[in-house]
Parts: C-alpha cells; sequence; structure tokens
C-alpha cells in the first residue's frame, strides 16, 4: 500500500528499518528515498534517530560538509552531540560502532563518502542520497568506480509520485508500481528490481 503521507511514509521507514535489522546481523548499506518536492530532511533525520535511540540502536548523523551540520545542531540542539561532519568521522577513533544515518549525499561528496564508509564498523543508512551523476567530468574509470559503489547499496525505502502514478519500495517487499486514476491510487505491477523509465510507461 502507498503511504496516504509523510507521517505514514515514516512511519513505514521505522518498521523497514527494524524489520532488516532484526533478520541481518551483518554490515549493511542501506537507503531510503523520499521523493517528494519541498521536501526538509532535517526533521525527518532527527525523528528517525531519536527512534533508533528508542529502540536502542545507538547511532550518529553525517553531514558531508560544515555547513549542513551546524544548521543541523542550530536545528536540532538535543541532538548536537551526534552530528559529524564525514571529515570528523573518517578522523574519529571512537564513533565507527555507531549505525549511521548520512543526510543526502551527492556526486561530489563521493570520493569523502566512500571512505565514510570505509572506516563504519556498522550500518550506513543514506537518506535521500544520489551516487550517480553523469554530468560529473570524470574518466571511464571513475564512472566504473562510482557504479561498484553505488551497487553496494541495499534499497530499503524508495516512495516517488510520477506524473501517472507511483513507484514504491519496501523491504522485505518487491518493488510495486501504482496508477493514478479518479479513485485515487491502485496497484499495477510488482518487480523484483527496480522498473526503468521505459517499464514503468508501458505499464502506466
Amino acid at each position: 500500500m502507498l503511504p496516504s503521507d509523510l507521517k505514514e511514509a515514516e512511519s513505514n521507514v521505522y518498521e523497514s528499518v527494524q524489520s532488516y535489522f532484526l533478520s541481518n546481523s551483518e554490515q549493511s548499506f542501506l537507503s531510503i528515498n523520499l521523493k517528494f518536492d519541498g521536501l526538509r530532511l532535517n526533521p525527518i533525520i532527527f525523528r528517525l534517530s531519536n527512534k533508533l535511540t528508542e529502540i536502542k540502536y545507538d547511532n550518529i548523523l553525517l553531514w558531508a560538509d560544515a555547513g549542513g551540520a551546524a544548521l543541523a545542531k542550530r536545528d536540532n540542539p538535543e541532538l548536537a552531540s551526534k552530528i559529524f561532519t564525514f571529515k570528523e568521522f573518517i578522523n574519529s577513533t571512537d564513533l565507527s560502532n555507531s549505525i549511521l544515518l548520512v543526510c543526502s549525499p551527492q556526486p561530489y561528496d563521493i570520493e569523502m563518502f566512500e571512505q565514510v564508509c570505509s572506516h563504519a564498523k556498522s550500518n550506513v543508512i543514506m537518506i535521500n542520497g544520489k551516487l550517480e551523476d553523469p554530468i560529473v567530468g570524470i574518466g571511464s574509470v571513475g564512472r566504473e568506480m562510482r557504479k561498484r559503489f553505488a551497487k553496494k547499496w541495499k534499497v530499503l525505502y524508495f516512495v516517488q509520485p510520477l506524473s501517472m502514478g507511483a513507484l514504491l519500495k519496501r523491504y522485505p517487499n518487491d518493488w510495486e508500481l501504482f496508477k493514478l486514476n479518479n479513485n485515487g491510487y491502485s496497484f499495477v505491477k510488482s518487480f523484483i528490481n527496480r522498473p526503468d523509465d521505459e517499464t514503468i510507461i508501458l505499464n502506466l
């Protein structure tokens, strides 16, 4: 089922995260994507952090740059002691066992983000990250490295409104495509792997 609003989507995210942690003990690289226009990410990450703390999962929050981390500390002083930049985390010796909640890393952050992932000893959860960008001017070797890095990630939760429907992935379920009609959204089809644009258009 598609979430009816952001609150329900967040509730689904918590369920997917908890379900994954209960059934997987090895270190994992996990992604959450809420593809809503104008979304304010910081409050969502703060709520996810508090939820994980409630269920006894120690976690810290990472931003790629000092500006983003400073803004997050200002927005939520109660969590300030758990907020770090990529560089601070890489240079730390006592943070690597915590679950990492990483706010929206971009293609230009990749090099340092890979170092973050190498330094981490626990699960890494990337929220609204973007790992591949065909516009960024890098050679074929760089592109291959990025593709390899991108393939490490398992999608825990993904929701995206489309012009004629919506796409949903909610661990442990498959990808699900919904069509928008006069009565709202109706389920169309499920896919083991994320459907590409052409497949989506054909099915809508």
